[in-house]
């Protein structure tokens, strides 16, 4: 399997800057082939932290069986949209159809005033745009994946919101911008257009893989049937929220009532209500010398204001306790004699302080058992990610990829 000779893996969500970059990609891919060299049968894949599932395509071309778990809802819509099933239906219909249904279901937010608001989607707009979601379900199942999947996509055209100071931190209300139907949803379609062409255009598909997308809890969930492989990568734990990111599209969700409230990862505003910290500590100092120096660096930082709160402590101990347990109910679905572990992390940054995620999950995964190297390491270019904590001055980031591997 040779390494993506076009640039980035295609991005479709409009705020999806977190993939794989094609030579991250590369170097998976040709570990997950020496994988499958030694079997009989389709490489079990399960990637607990999914996300924008950049190697969903990949398992689709090369016959695997892939488990791929996101918290965030919004990923397994439009992830779902990205098999290879759903390309070849929107090859079948084309483009130029599911953009004239969609606009058929939502002409009247054309003719609807643009007004301020103070919510991510004024109301008569969001009326609309639900009653297409629902009528996306009368159609077949197939069409049912695409036509929501472009829906969501065009979101943000028709969202009443602003950025703030923090590049990650959208807030809501204002004025809409003024984006015909037509211009939004065209716009959604050729995202997947242009992934569709890079993924499958011209490439063949082997028989036997399949692709199951879930959104449960990873620290509680595991694939049904025991797993080859666990290739995954941790989000970013300097405060990026992507509940925040992708407010709009969760407003929109929880609307039609496919969103429902649960303890994000990332969601720095559910840390206020957080109770679970001391016991959590408790957890990670048998697990990571390490992070248990990080957060003692952590609450050295903190500002004479700040320390009654303990804001960053929790929220990095948040962050680790629950990481520590995905990687934990993940590894009891491999195969006792075979599986590994297969982890791509990134450097994160905290008033200056480098937050080391590999060397914490090296730690951990030590502590049960587990032998773990470094495979490669890239310099990344720069994505945008700052340093953004609150009042601090915004630093731009050197950040590095890293890719881990562990075996019993």
């Amino acid at each position: 399997m040779a390494p993506l000779k076009n640039g980035h893996v295609p991005q479709v969500l409009a705020t999806e800057y977190a993939s794989y970059r094609h030579d991250v990609i590369g170097k998976v891919l040709s570990v997950l082939a020496d994988v499958q060299t030694g079997l009989e049968r389709p490489l079990v894949l399960y990637d607990p932290m999914a996300g924008t599932a950049p190697l969903l395509p990949f398992a689709q071309r090369y016959g695997y069986i892939a488990y791929l778990n996101d918290l965030n809802t919004l990923h397994r819509y439009v992830n779902a949209a990205k098999t290879y099933h759903s390309y070849s239906t929107f090859t079948r219909v084309g483009s130029a159809n599911l953009v004239s249904t969609l606009c058929t279901m939502t002409s009247e937010i054309d003719r609807s005033p643009r007004t301020p608001t103070g919510q991510w989607i004024e109301n008569d707009v969001l009326q609309f745009l639900v009653r297409a979601w629902q009528k996306c379900g009368e159609q077949s199942k197939a069409l049912c994946i695409l036509a929501r999947a472009i829906l969501l996509l065009a979101i943000r055209d028709f969202a009443s919101c602003s950025r703030s100071g923090n590049p990650t931190w959208l807030k809501p209300g204002g004025l809409r911008p003024p984006v015909l139907v037509q211009e939004a949803f065209q716009s959604a379609a050729n995202r997947l257009v242009s992934f569709y062409e890079q993924m499958y255009g011209t490439k063949e598909i082997a028989k036997g893989g399949r692709v199951i997308l879930t959104d449960h809890d990873a620290s509680a969930y595991r694939p049904k049937q025991e797993v080859d492989v666990i290739v995954t990568s941790p989000p970013f734990c300097n405060r990026v929220d992507w509940d925040r990111l992708y407010a709009p599209e969760h407003f929109f969700l929880n609307a039609v009532g496919v969103w429902h409230t649960r303890a994000e990862f990332l969601g720095t505003t559910s840390v206020r209500g957080y109770d679970e910290c001391e016991s959590d500590m408790a957890f990670i100092a048998t697990r990571s010398t390490y992070v248990r120096w990080l957060l003692r660096n952590v609450k050295s930082r903190q500002r004479p204001d700040e320390c009654p709160s303990n804001y960053y402590v929790k929220y990095y101990t948040r962050y680790f306790s629950r990481l520590f347990r995905v990687f934990d109910t993940a590894m009891s679905a491999l195969r006792d004699t075979s599986g590994a572990i297969y982890f791509v992390v990134q450097d994160n940054q905290h008033r200056g302080l480098r937050i080391d995620i590999g060397r914490a999950l090296t730690q951990s995964l030590s502590s049960n058992g587990f032998e773990v190297r470094l495979r490669k390491t890239w310099n990344r270019p720069h994505l945008g990610l700052r340093n953004v904590s609150r009042r601090h001055r915004a630093v731009q980031v050197r950040q590095r990829e890293r890719l881990w591997h562990a075996w019993r």
